[in-house]
């Protein structure tokens, strides 16, 4: 078992599963944004989110499949060469919902996808 604590959730790792646990209210948000951008994702937006694969409804407790991370140098070289997946814009759709950090990021099934796409959850309020 593995486990690390971000700002909003721990983040346990037990076999082929992270478990991302609310630390508090804004962690609540940031599970039941990650499942509902999931549900409400195209299939080829899918293709870059790491499913999740069940969410409670209060969102305490949120279940993806574990991936291999993304390492600090991999990352800085696609950030470099402008090599993330590509989020499409759709109009009146929700706008990228990830940063292009390592920890945000790992291969599931050997493609890159992104870990942690809450971001917009933190800042609810904000608007662009």
């Amino acid at each position: 078992m593995l486990m690390t604590a971000g700002t909003t959730r721990l983040v346990l790792i037990i076999g082929g599963y992270a478990l991302k646990i609310a630390r508090h209210d804004r962690g609540r948000g940031c599970n039941r944004f990650e499942a509902r951008i999931w549900s409400e994702s195209t299939p080829e937006r899918r293709r870059i989110l790491c499913p999740v694969l069940a969410c409670r409804a209060d969102g305490q407790l949120l279940l993806m499949p574990a991936a291999s991370p993304l390492s600090e140098e991999e990352a800085e070289r696609r950030r470099q060469n402008d090599d993330f997946p590509d989020w499409d814009y759709i109009a009146g759709g929700e706008g990228e919902p990830f940063e292009y950090k390592a920890s945000d990021w790992g291969f599931l099934d050997g493609r890159l996808v992104a870990l942690d796409y809450s971001a917009p959850a933190l800042f609810p309020d904000e608007k662009d």
